[in-house]
């Protein structure tokens, strides 16, 4: 509660120091697009991720059958904070700093934007990413090895020596980045596919002929390379995810490259993993023909970045919308509906008709011009969405579910839109500003 609290004045405090002056139902509203907005986009999230909805049909249930509880309540911590002399309500009923107020905002503005850049710093950068692929290339190569000598595997040996040549070429990716010699970097990479193609297409190709001219050697202790190969294949996956986001984001191909080179190590990490569950049942061919249709894969993946490669120096621009990041589509999709109910919800709650009144309701929620924290983190949902160019793309799928209707320039909500609305909205509170 006191941890509540205690963000509830700093996110009052530091909303007022941007804004000079701010009424209750302002304070409210900014408190609540914190929230809310979020806890709508992360229902239609929900929905469009999770196979089943039944389990998620069941938690909105549950949810609307008990009393909301509120992050913190504004109106309670005004009013400590004015005990406090932190703030004052002036002649236009309006609440303000005061001196003491001030130091306090400006110390919790300065810490907010210290761990905004922190986070950028140590985690969203292209440099940042390329280090934390080195570590996490070093331990699963130090994993690997020790498993690998511990148990006296071959197989793990030789993967824990193609982690160690991994972890090489990271930290020469990461090299690159930092001295702005992506260039480097990326064909480093691109190099070190077409090795890893060669490396298990040679592999399945031999084991294959094995199988059929003599008994191929069982797999030394299957559990534990299903063990050690089960935590590379989820840190492979975690890797894939961030070096794309990360790459996408600040445009940089030498880490695109990377999280292809990751993917291609989930399916390595996959074909091990099956190999050694058959090698259990004395089966020991089947990785090998996976392995054949990985090499290939592989080898696919490192001809089209080169294909990049070349384009780059030609001077074409490089169309990173191609690379997507896992979930992104499911990630727009769920924006978009998240956009739509809260249309759905400002007819019924706010009475807003119009497209104008509409436009102006989805501007001032997800466009906000100052959100303490939200804005620190320079996140936002309608970052670089027009919403009045795209309002028809918005509105047209409600019409077809006849969840609204149009009057000449007024929409008007359905029974099937109120259900909608009752349903989503159903644990929320935020009522904007008429």
């Amino acid at each position: 509660m006191k941890s509540k609290e205690r963000n509830g004045y700093r996110f009052i405090l530091m909303a007022l120091l941007k804004e000079k002056s701010l009424s209750l139902r302002e304070l409210e509203e900014k408190s609540n697009i914190l929230s809310d907005q979020f806890y709508t986009f992360g229902i239609n999230l929900a929905y469009n991720i999770i196979p089943s909805r039944l389990h998620l049909d069941k938690d909105l249930h549950r949810r609307r059958d008990r009393k909301h509880e509120k992050d913190f309540d504004v109106e309670s911590e005004c009013e400590n904070l004015i005990k406090k002399n932190m703030i004052i309500l002036n002649k236009e009923n309006k609440y303000e700093l005061t001196e003491k107020g001030r130091k306090t905002a400006i110390e919790s503005a300065e810490e907010i934007e210290k761990l905004a850049d922190r986070i950028e710093k140590k985690l969203l950068s292209p440099s940042a990413a390329a280090r934390n692929t080195v570590i996490v290339d070093f331990f699963l190569a130090v994993m690997k090895l020790l498993a690998g000598f511990l148990s006296g595997s071959v197989g793990l040996i030789a993967d824990g020596a193609d982690a160690t040549v991994d972890t090489v070429s990271a930290s020469l990716v990461w090299i690159g980045i930092k001295y702005k010699k992506e260039f480097l970097g990326t064909l480093i990479i691109i190099a070190m596919m077409f090795v890893t193609s060669i490396s298990v297409g040679y592999e399945s190709i031999t084991k294959i002929l094995q199988a059929i001219t003599s008994e191929i050697s069982p797999i030394s202790m299957p559990y534990l390379v299903i063990i050690v190969e089960g935590i590379a294949l989820i840190s492979a996956a975690i890797l894939y995810f961030y070096q794309r986001y990360v790459g996408k984001r600040n445009g940089s191909l030498a880490l695109i490259s990377q999280s292809i080179d990751s993917k291609n190590h989930i399916y390595v990490a996959v074909t091990i993993i099956i190999g050694a569950i058959f090698s259990i049942f004395g089966i020991h061919f089947v990785d090998a023909l996976i392995g054949a249709f990985i090499a290939i894969r592989i080898l696919i993946d490192g001809i089209g970045l080169l294909r990049e490669v070349f384009s780059s120096i030609k001077g074409e621009e490089i169309d990173f919308s191609k690379y997507e990041i896992p979930f992104e589509k499911k990630w727009h999709l769920s924006r978009l509906e998240t956009f739509r109910s809260w249309i759905l919800y400002s007819i019924k709650e706010d009475n807003l008709k119009t497209r104008n009144e509409l436009v102006t309701a989805l501007e001032r929620t997800f466009k906000p011009r100052y959100v303490p924290i939200l804005s620190e983190f320079k996140f936002s949902l309608g970052e670089d969405f027009d919403f009045e160019g795209e309002f028809d793309n918005l509105i047209k799928p409600m019409l077809d579910e006849k969840l609204l209707i149009k009057e000449g320039d007024r929409f008007i909500l359905t029974g099937e839109g109120k259900k909608r609305v009752d349903k989503v909205f159903s644990s929320m509170r935020y009522h904007q500003s008429k």
